[in-house]
């Protein structure tokens, strides 16, 4: 029975996303993809026009998801904004090990044009206004340091998601006498950044 149009839609999507995780973005090509959702060589293109269309839509799909991982580790926190902020590290931590696939297609360079891709744009600015409005929520109770959360904001995101491409890439996770296991090392870091942002609250 031919698939109905949804149906064909996340089928070349989970393909892609199979082929991502055993062989990396390299392995990914239309006919590939095809041959994987088990459909004609030109059933892929009744919803993407090409390769980068999938990537595309796999990505936004990425950044939708991070931003529920967020949110939802922020979500039952009550202990105040630097935890929150901790929990959000912790968040983006977590997506990353239950979706490596996507995590490979999100920050592709050739995504990075937000008028070839405005969707992709518009996910990952949601994604980070998570993180951006974390970070305000600490400047405002004085446990950051005031003034523009920009430095703030890229700093713990390039903490966070080195850490995540390290454990996912390997050399992280092969030091398992000092990484310990991925979620008590994401703990960690996350309370480490989380400590920093309080000292330069208090002007330290």
């Amino acid at each position: 029975m031919p698939k109905r149009p949804a149906d064909l839609r996340r089928a070349i999507l989970d393909a892609s996303l199979a082929l991502a995780a055993e062989g990396g973005v390299g392995a990914l090509s239309m006919r590939e993809v095809a041959r994987r959702a088990r459909v004609t060589h030109g059933a892929p293109y009744h919803h993407f026009k090409d390769r980068g269309a999938i990537l595309a839509a796999l990505a936004e799909e990425g950044f939708a998801l991070l931003t529920r991982e967020m949110t939802a580790a922020m979500k039952d926190e009550p202990r105040g904004s630097v935890a929150r902020f901790e929990a959000c590290g912790r968040g983006y931590f977590r997506f990353a090990l239950r979706h490596p696939a996507h995590m490979k297609m999100m920050f592709r360079p050739e995504l990075a044009n937000p008028e070839e891709h405005p969707e992709v744009d518009l996910a990952a600015a949601k994604a980070m206004r998570v993180l951006v409005d974390c970070v305000v929520e600490c400047q405002k109770a004085g446990n950051a340091p005031a003034g523009d959360p920009a430095p703030i904001v890229v700093t713990s995101w390039a903490t966070v998601h080195g850490l995540s491409t390290l454990w996912l890439d390997g050399p992280l996770c092969r030091m398992h006498n000092w990484a310990g296991s991925p979620q008590e090392l994401a703990r960690r870091v996350a309370h480490t950044l989380g400590e920093l942002l309080k000292a330069g609250g208090k002007g330290l």
